[in-house]
């Protein structure tokens, strides 16, 4: 099995993963499973692939993730560090995932989704374009997150239309997040939220 495994720029990538290196910038430190896709085409109508993917650090993307060329609205599909992506998942065109995000199975988020640090999206979960994920949030399994709906840091999230269900605390402290940090967390959150609207409004 070892042997399907290569030393990549610092970074350990299985043998049958698709990577167009030339629109790469990749940290070190990460683990690409297998059939992984990175860098190929926007999933887009009317717009063309440009710009490049930019990975962090320490991130582990397992078995059949996709992860998107992003288009000329931002030029960028970025992921932070320290990261887990579960099977399946998709990241799409134009997409923000901050640190310390898990992505469960088949978690797919639209186009210029922006999800913030410490968020967990459970199994299934479908995000609208153009939405923004608080940080330290935590989005219940099969949950469809629409283009109306707000999802503010350090809550919990579940259902179908989606409701908040309390605080997540249980996340706050794993991440050793007091109630202040919690506070610039949802000032920042807002201000992310207008930079999506501007996207939306090109």
């Amino acid at each position: 099995m070892e042997k399907l495994w290569r030393e990549i720029k610092g970074n350990r990538v299985h043998s049958t993963a698709v990577i167009n290196w030339d629109q790469l910038e990749i940290g070190t430190g990460n683990e690409i499973g297998p059939y992984v896709c990175i860098g190929t085409d926007a999933q887009h109508i009317r717009e063309k692939s440009t710009g490049k993917v930019k990975i962090g650090n320490n991130n582990t993307i397992r078995e059949y993730c996709s992860i998107n060329l992003p288009t000329r609205f931002t030029n960028v599909t970025e992921i932070g560090s320290d990261c887990y992506f579960m099977a399946q998942t998709h990241i799409n065109h134009d997409c923000v995932i901050e640190d310390k995000v898990i992505l469960c199975n088949n978690v797919t988020p639209g186009g210029h989704v922006w999800i913030m640090r410490g968020a967990v999206l459970g199994f299934g979960v479908l995000v609208h374009q153009y939405q923004v994920i608080g940080s330290y949030s935590m989005i219940g399994l099969g949950t469809i997150i629409p283009a109306n709906a707000k999802v503010t840091p350090g809550h919990i999230y579940y259902g179908n239309p989606v409701q908040q269900h309390g605080v997540n605390s249980v996340g706050m402290e794993r991440n050793n997040i007091s109630y202040k940090e919690m506070g610039e967390e949802k000032i920042r959150y807002e201000n992310i939220l207008e930079e999506v609207k501007r996207h939306y409004a090109q």
